[in-house]
């Protein structure tokens, strides 16, 4: 499921389609139940009594785990807590918050349904309820839990698992005759509701406004650095050096990342730098290299730190983190990676969340290594935190051999030549 310009989920479409099933799950409630004055339609009475004629005790023991997944303490206290922590551990602590906010207007919204609508439940219901029969707040649980994973990663696979997650859900609670058809109907709409309308409020928060599909994603590529790049590397560099996550917002000014990571690489030898570029033109990944570790930090330390520097104070006593990086970049120097001997190069890759499951990563580190064979570099070193065990599968992955490093970091280097 993709809305807007090139099959593109955006804002606004977030918010129309939002908006819109809310209204029809509401107009579902007047048809429904409000008109009818306390009798119940044909559609779900027939509905009803297919559900109450096809029970099998097999069919009845999957509802009820259904039931007891989709309510209650599970729904409330597990499902959504699981999921942001598990957001969290990736580091995206922006979409972590958008799901508790949008379970949160999911439960809001089929509460004031409920009260509005007060529908009474089918007299055969084989579980124990509470009040309001309409909307099914089991589906619109559901239904908002397809739809944030789905957002939060934009897949067809997501999207069509959240949405037999959904109907296996609906189906389920008519199947114990808990809610009429109409009820499971409008708790989808209300919750899917929910999830768009909660995403189209934080839409710019959460850094969706440019985030491309994955038709998109699959139409990067990798060319040469210019340098235009220059703030492109800054940015990128930000919003991936907390261990990969977003690192905006930590320190006092974000370019003092890029002023040590990213941008004097690029400054010194554009030759050993590449930007991944999405189809829409924007730079969403680097990599940055040099061939030379000693001579490259002897110029770090003489001809680039010094013009830097005085941008950022000394120290900054309320922010440890600042001071911790603004110490190491005034350290720098040659002689100081015992690895330098045997691995003289070394990099830094940097990927935006949207650019995972491309191989980019793995495109941009072979791109660099047919450099450094070129210029007849022996052995590359990089060094990664150990919070980090995704970047350190990937590099062992690719052929990376792990070497000693100091303490709080992880070392890996590999070789071509004696």
């Amino acid at each position: 499921m993709r809305f807007g310009e090139n099959g593109r989920m955006t804002r606004r479409r977030a918010a129309i389609t939002g908006a819109a099933l809310l209204v029809v799950a509401g107009v579902l409630g007047v048809f429904a139940v409000a008109l009818l004055h306390g009798t119940v339609n044909p559609v779900d009475e027939a509905w009803n009594r297919l559900m109450v004629q096809g029970r099998q005790p097999l069919v009845l023991d999957a509802a009820r785990v259904l039931d007891a997944i989709g309510g209650g303490v599970i729904a409330v206290f597990v499902i959504p807590p699981a999921i942001a922590l598990t957001l969290l551990a990736l580091r995206r602590w922006r979409e972590a918050l958008f799901s508790i906010a949008a379970f949160a207007g999911s439960a809001l919204f089929v509460q004031l349904l409920k009260q509005l609508f007060g529908r009474d439940r089918p007299a055969d219901l084989l579980v124990a309820s509470d009040y309001g029969s309409f909307p099914s707040g089991h589906t619109a649980n559901a239904a908002t839990i397809a739809i944030v994973l789905w957002l939060v990663l934009p897949r067809a696979w997501v999207a069509i698992a959240g949405g037999a997650w959904t109907v296996l859900m609906a189906l389920s609670r008519t199947a114990l005759s808990v809610h009429w058809l109409t009820d499971t109907i409008g708790g989808a709409l209300a919750g899917a509701a929910a999830g768009l309308l909660v995403a189209a409020v934080l839409w710019r928060w959460l850094r969706w406004e440019h985030r491309p599909s994955s038709k998109e994603n699959a139409m990067s590529v990798i060319r040469p650095y210019r340098p235009a790049d220059r703030e492109a590397l800054y940015d990128v560099c930000a919003r991936t050096a907390d261990a990969g996550g977003d690192a905006t917002g930590i320190l006092t000014d974000d370019r003092l990342w890029g002023d040590v990571w990213s941008v004097p690489y690029a400054e010194r030898d554009p030759g050993l730098c590449w930007v991944v570029e999405s189809e829409d033109g924007r730079v969403i990944g680097y990599i940055v290299a040099t061939d030379d570790t000693d001579a490259f930090e002897t110029w770090f330390r003489d001809a680039w730190w010094p013009g830097r520097a005085g941008e950022y104070p000394a120290e900054t006593p309320d922010n440890d983190r600042q001071t911790g990086v603004i110490r190491y970049a005034s350290n720098r120097g040659p002689g100081k990676e015992a690895v330098a001997t045997e691995y003289p190069a070394h990099l830094h890759i940097d990927l935006l969340p949207e650019t995972q499951g491309q191989g980019l990563g793995r495109r941009l580190v072979d791109t660099l290594f047919a450099e450094l064979r070129r210029r007849g570099v022996r052995g590359l070193h990089l060094g990664t935190s150990l919070e980090n065990p995704g970047a350190m599968a990937f590099y062992q992955r690719i052929g990376f051999d792990r070497l000693d490093g100091p303490e709080g970091s992880v070392l890996f280097g590999v070789r071509w030549g004696s």
